[in-house]
């Protein structure tokens, strides 16, 4: 049969579409999860342009109703501004919302209390320069909660005996009763056996410096561990005692920090990136990752000078994997804009040997998880009148924090640049998404 014009046009159009239908198909691949919008992609939380650092627990079934922020509430988010002076809560009946905010209140050192932890009111704490970033756990055993936070302590001074005491932009813990009131039982009204971890040397006190800014902390064969700014890694000293300082140095860091070179950084990201900081950072600097499939610049690397990987969140997954996910901060012209995801490889018993993981074809495991222009298209698509100062109008992503319920379901809460309102570096807004983990292909 002799082909006509129309039907070689036909042909190949046709070809054309079998070749973008497979590409689709591979590009879904690629990646781990799907996304919903949680309740529409309403606007959880802003307050300022740097609003960010959300967290979110299930209130656990030993608090009793009165105990609760409300008597209806299931869910606490904890939240900050990057350069606040006190952690800010909100609770909800539903994952879904509505948020209502919570105020801890009383009056300590002149100060009403806001949040859940407020430095203000706190004489003792008053020269913090900020604090930010909440990390809160359930500890059912010991039916406490567990907050991580990060901030910038006071001045530098000596003990009387020459000890020198730091200022340090780093991280801290505190504890909690009912996760309504973190402060220092002593100084600012905290609840007695619970509060701010604490050493004392020739009569200077100061809240013990737990490890690297930023921590996303995380329990793992009976130990401690947390993932932090540049994915830096860090596992504490003691299981039975994970918040005492560092008897050695009881102003230094009390946690063991990872500083085991991998392969990826010796033999590769060393040239690009003088220091080494974590397996993730190493891939990132490295031309396995300017090369990988997954890269949305390629031919780019990620050096953990000015651009970085930054605030993260991490889940553990029950094949000894960590998943670690994260936005890139400082980055030129904000290329990389959306939250992405690295798997680290736990299994080995020594932390200094993890690395990252790799799939069966031997490809470090990364993907993007969720984008700007992907939040945009679905609101469009759901809500085409839908105004900013309500849901959602990203165009560019900021810390996150994964959330896994009682069913399993997965849920991704994170900062974001608005369009309409802006913000600063990945901050200014919160919202949240549940993830789908897509079919593995086999």
């Amino acid at each position: 049969m002799k082909l006509t014009f129309p039907m070689i046009v036909a042909i190949v159009f046709l070809k054309l579409l079998l070749h973008q239908a497979t590409c689709s198909r591979a590009t879904a691949s690629e990646r781990a999860y799907d996304f919903e919008l949680l309740n529409g992609g309403a606007v959880i939380a802003r307050e300022n342009p740097k609003t960010g650092g959300p967290c979110v627990v299930r209130v656990p079934d030993w608090l009793g109703p009165e105990e609760r922020a409300d008597p209806t509430a299931r869910y606490y988010l904890y939240y900050s501004t990057h350069h606040g002076d006190h952690i800010r809560m909100k609770w909800a009946p539903s994952i879904e919302g509505p948020w209502a905010e919570y105020n801890l209140g009383g009056r300590f050192n002149g100060r009403t209390r806001r949040g859940v932890f407020d430095f203000r009111s706190d004489v003792t704490r008053e020269q913090f320069g900020h604090i930010a970033m909440p990390d809160v756990h359930v500890d059912d055993a010991s039916q406490r909660f567990i907050m991580f936070y990060h901030g910038e302590n006071q001045p530098q001074t000596k003990t009387t005996s020459g000890i020198n005491v730091p200022r340090v932009h780093e991280s801290f813990v505190t504890t909690s009763r009912d996760g309504l009131n973190f402060h220092d039982p002593v100084t600012s009204g905290g609840q007695a056996g619970y509060g701010p971890q604490t050493v004392t040397v020739d009569g200077i006190t100061r809240d013990v410096w737990i490890g690297p800014a930023y921590q996303r902390a995380f329990h793992y064969r009976n130990n401690w561990y947390s993932v932090s700014k540049r994915a830096i890694l860090a596992k504490a000293k003691s299981s039975q005692y994970p918040f005492r300082h560092n008897a050695n140095d009881p102003f230094g860091v009390a946690w063991t920090i990872e500083s085991t070179p991998d392969q990826i950084w010796r033999e590769d990201a060393v040239q690009f990136q003088g220091a080494y900081y974590s397996p993730a950072a190493s891939f990132l600097a490295s031309r396995e990752f300017a090369e990988h499939h997954n890269n949305p610049h390629p031919g780019s690397r990620i050096l953990s000078k000015n651009e970085r990987i930054n605030h993260v969140s991490c889940c553990v997954l029950p094949d000894s994997q960590l998943e670690v996910f994260f936005y890139v901060k400082k980055d030129p012209n904000d290329r990389f804009n959306a939250i992405y995801r690295i798997v680290y490889d736990i299994a080995d018993p020594d932390f200094e040997n993890w690395d990252v993981a790799r799939d069966k074809s031997g490809n470090v495991i990364f993907d993007i998880v969720l984008t700007p222009e992907e939040i945009r298209a679905e609101v469009e698509r759901y809500h085409p009148n839908a105004k900013p100062m309500y849901t959602v109008d990203p165009i560019s992503l900021g810390d996150s924090w994964i959330f896994v319920d009682q069913d399993n379901s997965k849920y991704l809460f994170y900062s974001y640049v608005s369009q309409r309102f802006s913000g600063e570096e990945g901050e200014g807004q919160i919202s949240a998404v549940r993830l789908v983990p897509r079919p593995k292909v086999q």
